[in-house]
């Protein structure tokens, strides 16, 4: 062994000693910080197995897992049972956390992580001496430390989930079949070579057990022992991965009754409130029960049914799947691109490489088309959640790694891109924390929203506006439903708010107020832009103010149940903004910087066309006579004669209201008080409506006109719509004679 290569040893045995014993010493509640996605119910069993070895969920481990975790409830713990929830199992598979046990005894949830990082470096080492073979030890290992480090899979060392266990397996496995040891009497033994094999179907067992799917990753290393030992030797790799697969449906039937946790029972998430006692914890399984019912439910049957595949969505997903801004293969695994480079350039023929990319196609491709609304891993991911399981096998694409200079220009993207995830783990501290905080920096805010699974995106909110559906980062937008069809912005930066319409929108309008006395609101959708000044000089605006933009097209296309979806994505830019404070000048809690206000008011033709004006007064029946600033009432019965429809909710609200006028038609009241819409009037829908109407405080006699008014627009009656007159009285009431 020449010296660098000792060198190298030295080095990656001290990094691993410190990153092994690194969690170890972190106090309580330790890494993660809190629990998460799947994570309860894979640890919650692990100290099922390491107290109890057994995999029930009775009250002793809820305890324990509110122990571990007493700040916040624990959400999403996925159980099952098959006699009507008097005994409780966990439902996700055990093989993870029967290996984690042993460290979750002695160590609680830091163990679990230790686990993670060793089976991260076993990976390393592995990847190390398969690409030794062919590249000197240093570059080897310089490779294979960057090709997981920088990637999602280093977050998820910190995560209670099985993502790292099932990474390790398909690794094992393809390193067992694609890696030729040097040449020596002890290598070249019958007994070890049969070992390798053997070893390798066997490995893989381990992911195929979570995820069926898995099993596509054992096609090439299949190949790759068919190719090197014959047909004998890939059926001992079949034999050995289906014994394994036995032993580990036995072993799972041996604890639950059931040979996997996804077959044969009903199953779901529980939300666990801090049981104290063991009644507790049975009354909140019995609500979870009421919730549920009692059916059997096998989980695996929308593996077998026919996906209702969109061509035109799955070609949307496709290219999120590639650079996505949470899902983006070529960003959050940059070295997978390199590594498919590496090997066009040295190893173009090697055909079990081939079937490598083709099998890493097959498993992304399943879950895009089988269940395309998570495809990306659901509401706990970084990067792709379930695609990260094979993405070892991008690693055994590689032989030599020539030019040399490609590993440090690997290493400076992949700094770039991946160091706010390798360094926050758990999502940064900033406004409105999630996971996917780093997407707000450059470059990933550069990239597309994967709008086809924007329902499990945390950290967006969705407002529906007249029609039109906007969308944006929770931490640079609010809204209050004491102030519905509004959007506040941030101010002090831009925000992107992204409008999703069914129809292409030729001229949107909005309505822009700036909370900040003085103020510069830029506006800007695709070909349109707009500037509004607030402030006290000439020919700024000092109060709300209607801007107009004619976008020249749409941003992009996606698409909701086979339907277009147009896209316009919408920069805000806002100079300043203010701190809303209560009546005593107190900042609010928590504090957000009001930059703007918008209020989407829609499209021109929806807001100034006659044709959506149009109403008949069917009947309206009302008292004649009234004391001054008494209440009249009336039931009236109106027609949607338009051609959209009417409601007194979102932006610019349809409510009925009057006018008062005197004998001479001058104008007593042109502002009536307003009565809301009982529901949303489809046009050719008629509606009975009750109405309460103010009369004025001097007597005489009045004409009172009904007539409709879309609120910030117009009053129908501007709009060459019909109104309805009724003569009334106006005076005191009179006495009555036989009163004493």
């Amino acid at each position: 062994m020449d010296m660098q290569a000792r060198t190298a040893r030295l080095v990656f045995l001290s990094l691993s000693l410190f990153l092994v014993l690194m969690p170890l010493g972190v106090v309580r509640p330790g890494w993660p910080p809190t629990l998460k996605a799947d994570e309860p119910a894979y640890f919650g069993m692990a100290q099922s197995l390491a107290f109890d070895f057994d995999v029930r969920c009775d009250f002793g481990d809820a305890r324990r897992l509110t122990d571990a975790y007493p700040y916040l409830p624990i959400n999403n713990l996925i159980l099952m049972s098959d006699d009507g929830w008097e005994t409780v199992y966990y439902g996700k598979p055990y093989a993870f956390s029967l290996l984690a046990a042993p460290a979750v005894r002695l160590f609680g949830q830091n163990g679990m992580v230790a686990v993670n990082i060793l089976l991260l470096l076993g990976m390393i080492w592995m990847g190390t001496v398969y690409l030794a073979r062919f590249n000197g030890f240093g570059l080897a290992l310089a490779f294979s430390a960057g090709f997981f480090v920088l990637s999602t899979a280093f977050a998820y060392v910190f995560w209670l989930q099985p993502e790292i266990f099932n990474m390790f397996s398909v690794c094992a496995c393809l390193f067992l079949a694609f890696h030729r040891p040097e040449p020596s009497p002890r290598n070249d033994a019958p007994r070890r070579r049969w070992l390798r094999v053997l070893g390798s179907g066997a490995v893989l067992a381990l992911a195929v057990y979570n995820k069926p799917v898995f099993a596509a990753m054992g096609v090439p290393a299949l190949f790759a022992v068919y190719r090197r030992r014959g047909w004998k030797a890939a059926a001992a790799w079949i034999a050995a991965a289906a014994i394994a697969l036995g032993l580990l449906a036995g072993l799972g039937y041996a604890l639950s009754g059931h040979p996997t946790a996804y077959l044969g029972a009903a199953r779901g998430g529980v939300r666990l409130e801090d049981p104290q006692t063991e009644d507790d914890y049975l009354e909140d399984m019995r609500r979870f029960v009421q919730l549920r019912g009692d059916e059997k439910v096998n989980a695996w049957t929308w593996i077998f049914r026919i996906p209702e595949l969109a061509p035109r969505e799955l070609a949307e997903n496709v290219g999120y799947f590639f650079w996505g801004r949470h899902t983006g293969a070529l960003f959050y695994t940059p070295l997978a691109a390199l590594a498919f480079l590496l090997f066009l350039a040295h190893s173009p023929r090697s055909a079990s490489r081939w079937l490598l990319v083709a099998s890493a196609a097959t498993v992304a491709l399943f879950f895009i088309v089988f269940i395309p609304f998570n495809w990306h891993g659901g509401g706990g991911f970084v990067g792709n959640r379930y695609f990260i399981n094979v993405y070892p096998a991008f690693l055994f694409l590689v032989t030599r790694i020539r030019p040399t200079a490609v590993l440090p220009a690997a290493f400076a993207v992949g700094g770039l891109l991946l160091g706010p995830v390798i360094f926050t783990p758990f999502g940064a501290p900033v406004p409105s924390p999630t996971l996917q905080a780093h997407t707000r920096n450059f470059p990933f805010r550069e990239l597309p929203l994967e709008l086809s699974v924007k329902k499990n995106v945390p950290g967006y909110s969705g407002t529906n506006l007249g029609g039109v559906r906007l969308l944006a980062r929770t931490d640079l937008v609010r809204t209050w439903k004491q102030d519905p069809g509004r959007i506040w912005l941030q101010g002090g930066g831009s925000s992107e708010v992204l409008m999703l319409s069914l129809k292409r929108l030729d001229s949107v309008l909005f309505e822009v107020e700036s909370l900040a006395p003085e103020n510069r609101v830029r506006l800007e959708l695709p070909g349109a832009e707009r500037e509004v000044r607030f402030g006290p000089g000439e020919g700024e605006m000092n109060g709300a103010t209607v801007v107009e933009l004619a976008p020249s097209g749409f941003s992009r296309i996606t698409f909701d149940g086979g339907k277009p979806v147009y896209v316009y994505e919408l920069h805000v830019e806002i100079e300043t903004g203010a701190l809303p404070r209560h009546k005593d000048g107190r900042v609010t809690q928590p504090p957000f910087y009001l930059g703007a206000s918008l209020t989407y008011l829609g499209r021109r033709e929806q807001l100034e066309g006659e044709e959506h004006y149009r109403v008949s007064w069917r009947s309206v029946s009302a008292e004649e006579r009234t004391e001054p600033g008494g209440t009249v009432l009336l039931l009236a019965t109106v027609r949607n004669d338009g051609k959209t429809p009417w409601s007194s909710d979102g932006p610019v609200p349809v409510n009925l209201a009057y006018h008062w006028l005197d004998q001479d038609g001058g104008t007593v009241d042109f502002e009536g008080q307003r009565t809301a819409l009982p529901e949303q009037i489809e046009p050719g829908m008629m509606v009975e409506i009750p109405m309460r109407v103010k009369a004025p405080r001097r007597p005489g006699r009045y004409v009172l006109v009904l007539d409709l008014v879309r609120e910030n627009v117009a009053w129908f009656s501007s709009r060459g719509a019909d109104t309805h007159r009724v003569e009334i009285e106006v005076a005191p009431a009179e006495p009555d004679p036989e009163a004493p």
